[in-house]
């Protein structure tokens, strides 16, 4: 029952809407075979593509029922006219075939305009020869009456079908809503037209066409496929109305290639720009998606770092407080050994212990040094950079050092402040073993929330083969691993840039 009322509205709106367009077009070309070819054939092509096949025989009936009428009534003198709508059929099918194989709404315009051409080429090619006027103008009378229909009424089902399932959850639609804004600006655009029309000079109406392809660029160009559609449909409109009131375009064959040409940039260019903004969106999601990824694999790697630096400092406290005491046991053990021993060879035995026991304290203090530098918990950073330096004894070795610190205030995070130490320090060893360098300048500055570290020498430079050494790889990996960036120049000397941001938790910008 529900079938049968729908068939009912669904005939008795095709029959209207097809006596109305059929009258404009019969007024737009002075003859019935044509106006019959142009929007009226338009309105079925569209119809046929959107509804579902179970309608097309009431669409078929009700168009031949009205055919034979207007035959009947000698408005059509031409009974082949009464089985051309079954040519409509054949690229309705196709597109139907391939409609949901496509989901994006400029593929779905671009298939529209395939079954367009399709329909046209089997009008001219199957009819045109039965019919008065010239193929090419029976071709050209199809394309026109569906590339100004066709997408239109794909626009109106669109939005219809946005309304029916407003309530259904759709987070990301894949055609965007049509705008109110869309309404208002054809509006607007239609009237300046009319009134250029009716205050243009009669030989100056030719310039009114100007005001058709603008607005058609510049609606494509804010509401994409929609603002090309409707700016097509009112540009048509304001042609018609241009040749009823101005008497141009005598010749409906040159109406006809105005409005096909007008539809198609104004489509076009809508398809173009959707085009562009939908990839411009999926790049978009895809940077942000980078973004969050990125985030998390630097959070990561902070995390990482701060572990490693809780090891290193667990594994020095165990050194100094169980390998320390052990050391120092041992040693005092063999001076006891060496006072109340009478036998040469026990003495010696107990000065090697006590030699070998100083060697492994050395050794020890070196690498507690290089886990968990103390200097970094005793001093300001300023004088524990002074200090490594210090320890290098470049001025014994003749090299001229320069710290040029000018931080505002020691770094508050403790990863950052180990790993621009680190960074120095394994730059500073470098120089002081390989660059023969006789000048060492170390700059630490900051600059909005970037901290920029900066060890330059004039030594003989490092060789390209160097900078995949471990030391390098680990200043990188450590450096990456914080958000940070660096630099190694090899001109005149060897000259080390590295960036971090100031809170590690910002990306750098």
């Amino acid at each position: 029952m529900r079938r049968l009322a729908l068939s009912l509205f669904l005939v008795l709106f095709f029959s209207l809407s097809w006596l109305a367009l059929w009258t404009i077009s019969l007024h737009l070309t002075q003859n019935s075979q044509q106006a019959t070819l142009l929007l009226p054939q338009g309105l079925r092509l569209a119809l046929l593509i959107l509804l579902p096949r179970r309608y097309w025989p009431a669409l078929l009936l009700a168009e031949g029922a009205i055919l034979l009428w207007l035959n009947n009534q000698q408005l059509l003198n031409a009974p082949l006219m009464l089985i051309l709508p079954c040519l409509s059929l054949l690229p309705a099918w196709c597109t139907q075939r391939l409609w949901y194989r496509y989901h994006h709404y400029w593929q779905r315009l671009s298939l529209l305009l395939a079954a367009i051409s399709a329909n046209a080429l089997l009008y001219g090619l199957l009819a045109g020869p039965w019919i008065t006027a010239p193929i090419s103008q029976t071709l050209l009378t199809c394309f026109t009456g569906g590339v100004l229909l066709v997408p239109f009424l794909y626009l109106i089902h669109t939005y219809l079908k946005q309304q029916l399932v407003a309530t259904m959850p759709a987070p990301h639609p894949l055609t965007p809503q049509i705008r109110t804004s869309l309404l208002l600006w054809c509006s607007l655009f239609f009237t300046i037209g009319i009134c250029v029309q009716v205050a243009i000079a009669p030989e100056m109406e030719r310039l009114l066409l100007i005001f058709i392809f603008l607005p058609n660029v510049l609606m494509a160009y804010l509401f994409g496929w929609q603002g090309g559609v409707l700016a097509a449909l009112f540009g048509s409109i304001l042609i018609t109305l241009t040749r009823q009131a101005g008497g141009a375009f005598q010749d409906s064959r040159e109406l006809e290639l105005f409005l096909s040409t007008q539809a198609l940039l104004g489509i076009g260019l809508g398809i173009a720009i959707s085009r562009q903004q939908q990839l411009a969106q999926k790049l978009q999601r895809y940077r942000q998606q980078l973004e969050r990824e990125l985030a998390a694999k630097r959070h990561l790697m902070e995390r990482l770092v701060a572990t490693e630096e809780e090891t290193r400092k667990g594994i020095a406290r165990e050194l100094h407080d169980e390998i320390g005491q052990n050391i120092t046991a041992i040693q005092i053990q063999a001076m006891l050994v060496n006072r109340s021993a009478t036998a040469p060879a026990t003495r010696l035995a107990a000065e090697q212990i006590d030699a070998l026991s100083q060697r492994i304290h050395h050794t020890t203090r070196t690498l507690l040094r290089q886990l968990r530098p103390p200097v970094l918990e005793e001093m300001a950073f300023d004088k524990a950079l002074s200090h490594l330096a210090n320890e290098f004894a470049f001025a014994e070795q003749g090299i001229d050092f320069h710290l040029d610190y000018q931080l505002p205030v020691p770094p508050s995070d403790k990863t950052l402040v180990s790993t621009l130490y680190r960074v120095a320090q394994e730059s500073l060893n470098n120089i002081s073993k390989h660059a023969c360098a006789s000048h060492v300048r170390l700059r630490l500055t900051q600059n909005d929330r970037m901290i920029t570290l900066e060890i330059r020498d004039n030594g003989q430079g490092m060789p390209p083969q160097a900078s995949s050494g471990f030391g390098l790889l680990g200043i990188e990996e450590r450096v990456h691993a914080l958000g940070g960036d660096w630099q190694l120049q090899r001109r005149n000397g060897t000259r080390v840039i590295v960036n971090f941001p100031t809170k590690l938790n910002e990306t750098p910008s």
